[in-house]
C-alpha cells in the first residue's frame, strides 16, 4: 500500500467518523423529541439540497483550483462549524432548526470535500491501486458507518450535546491536518483550458451527456434514489416508533449496516474479487436490492414475531449494506475510468447533483405520507419501483452490457465473427 493511500484513509476515516456523529445524532435527537416523520425528514433535506446544488459548483472548482487545499479548507471549516454549534448549544437549547443549519453547513462543505476527492483519486494512485483505492476508501466508510452509531447512542445517553460535539470536531481538525501531507500527480489531458468559470460549468454537462452510458446511469440514478430515501426516511420509523427499538438497538442496526458494507470492501480490496464486468454487477446488485426492499415490512404485517425482530433487522442490514457496496464500487470505476481527468471534478459534481435532484422531494413525500399511509404500501410501491427501474436500465444498455461480456471474453466475438463469416 503507497504512503499516499496510507494518507488518504487516515483522513478520510477521520471525517467520516465526523460525519456520521453528528449526523446520526441529529436525526435521532429530532425523531426522538418530535415523533414526526416530517421534521426527521426536514433534517435529512437540510443535509441533502446543499449538495444537490452545490455539487457541479465544487467539480468546477476541484478541476480550476488547488486541490489540496480545497480538500484542507473543508475539513477546517467542518471543525470551525461545529466549535461554534458547541459553543451554542452550552448557552442556549437546540431546536430542530438548529440541526438544520448546521446539517447544510457541513453538508455544503462535505460536498466540496467528497467531489474533490473522488475526482483526484487518479491523480492520488496509479491505475493497478485504483481498484483497491476505492474499495478501501468503501471500507473506511463502513468502518464509520460501524462505530459512529454505537459510539454515538452510547455518548448520547450521558453527555450534552455541547460536549458531545467536541468529539467530531477533533476529528475535523485531525483530518485537516493530516491531508496536508497528500501529494497529487500532474496527469496528460485532452481538454483545453479555460479562463471563464460559467463555461467550465456547461462544458461539464455537455460532456456528461455525450456519453450515453453516463447519461443512462444518471437517469437511472435519478429515479432509483427517489425509492431508495423511502428506505432512509421510513426504516427509523419502523424501528424506532412502530417496533419501539431503543436508541442503543438502533444503533446497532445501523452498525450492521456499516458491517455488511465492510464485509463487501474488503472482499473488493482483494485482487482474486477484482470486478471483470463491473455494469453487469451493478445491475445485478441493484436487483437483489429491489427484492429485499419488501423485507421490513414483514414484522409489520405480523409474520415476523416480534420477538426475532432485533436479529431480523439485524441479518437485513447487513445483507443490505453488502449489496450497496457492491453496486457503488463498479459504478465508480466505470465514471474513473471512461472519464477524461481534466473533466473528472465535473463528472462528479454533475452526475452527484441531477441524481440526488429528487431526493428533497421524495423525503418530503415519504415523510409526509408516512403519518398517514401504511408504511407496508410505502415500501411495496417502493420495492416494485426499484425493479422496475433497474429492468429497464437493462434493456436500454443491453449492447454495453453485451459489450463488456465480449471485452471479458475475446474469444466469444471472435467466434461469433467466424460464424458471421462462414
Amino acid at each position: 500500500m503507497s504512503k499516499n493511500l496510507q494518507r488518504l484513509l487516515f483522513g478520510k476515516f477521520c471525517s467520516l467518523f465526523a460525519a456520521s456523529l453528528f449526523t446520526f445524532v441529529a436525526g435521532l435527537t429530532v425523531l426522538r423529541e418530535t415523533s414526526s416523520g416530517l421534521q426527521f425528514a426536514l433534517v435529512l433535506i437540510a443535509g441533502t439540497v446543499p449538495r444537490i446544488i452545490l455539487s457541479p459548483v465544487a467539480g468546477v472548482l476541484a478541476d480550476r483550483w488547488n486541490r489540496k487545499k480545497i480538500i484542507v479548507l473543508t475539513e477546517t471549516f467542518s471543525a470551525l462549524t461545529l466549535t461554534v454549534f458547541a459553543g451554542y448549544a452550552f448557552f442556549f437549547p437546540i431546536h430542530t432548526l438548529h440541526y438544520m443549519i448546521v446539517s447544510a453547513i457541513l453538508t455544503s462543505l462535505s460536498t466540496f470535500l467528497s467531489v474533490t476527492l473522488m475526482s483526484s483519486l487518479t491523480r492520488l494512485l496509479e491505475e493497478t491501486e485504483l481498484q483497491r483505492g476505492n474499495s478501501l476508501i468503501s471500507t473506511i466508510s463502513s468502518i464509520s458507518s460501524i462505530g459512529a452509531p454505537m459510539l454515538a447512542g452510547f455518548l448520547l445517553s450521558f453527555a450534552p450535546i455541547d460536549l458531545f460535539s467536541l468529539l467530531p470536531l477533533t476529528l475535523f481538525a485531525l483530518a485537516a491536518i493530516w491531508n496536508t501531507r497528500l501529494t497529487f500527480r500532474v496527469l496528460p489531458s485532452s481538454a483545453e483550458t479555460t479562463a471563464s468559470f460559467l463555461t467550465d460549468f456547461r462544458d461539464g454537462y455537455r460532456y456528461v451527456f455525450k456519453q450515453r452510458l453516463l447519461t443512462t446511469l444518471i437517469m437511472m440514478a435519478l429515479v432509483l434514489n427517489f425509492f431508495f430515501i423511502a428506505f432512509e426516511v421510513m426504516y427509523p420509523i419502523i424501528l424506532l416508533d412502530r417496533l419501539s427499538f431503543s436508541p442503543f438497538q438502533f444503533g446497532v442496526i445501523e452498525a450492521v449496516l456499516g458491517v455488511g458494507l465492510l464485509f463487501s470492501s474488503l472482499l473488493l480490496a482483494l485482487p482474486r474479487f477484482t470486478i471483470k464486468r463491473p455494469l453487469l454487477t451493478v445491475f445485478q446488485s441493484l436487483t437483489l436490492l429491489g427484492v429485499f426492499f419488501i423485507i421490513p415490512i414483514l414484522p409489520l404485517l405480523g409474520l415476523i414475531p416480534v420477538s426475532w425482530s432485533f436479529a431480523y433487522f439485524f441479518l437485513f442490514s447487513f445483507i443490505e449494506g453488502f449489496l450497496v457496496l457492491r453496486a457503488n464500487i463498479p459504478l465508480q470505476l466505470i465514471v474513473q475510468r471512461r472519464t477524461d481527468p481534466a473533466y473528472l471534478g465535473r463528472v462528479i459534481g454533475v452526475m452527484e447533483s441531477l441524481a440526488m435532484g429528487i431526493m428533497p422531494l421524495g423525503m418530503l413525500l415519504f415523510g409526509y405520507l408516512s403519518d398517514y399511509v401504511s408504511l407496508s404500501l410505502l415500501f411495496s410501491i417502493s420495492s416494485f419501483g426499484l425493479l422496475l427501474t433497474v429492468g429497464s436500465g437493462m434493456f436500454i444498455l443491453r449492447r454495453d452490457l453485451q459489450a463488456e461480456r465480449s471485452e471479458e471474453n475475446p474469444s466469444l466475438e471472435n467466434e461469433k465473427t467466424s460464424t458471421s463469416a462462414s
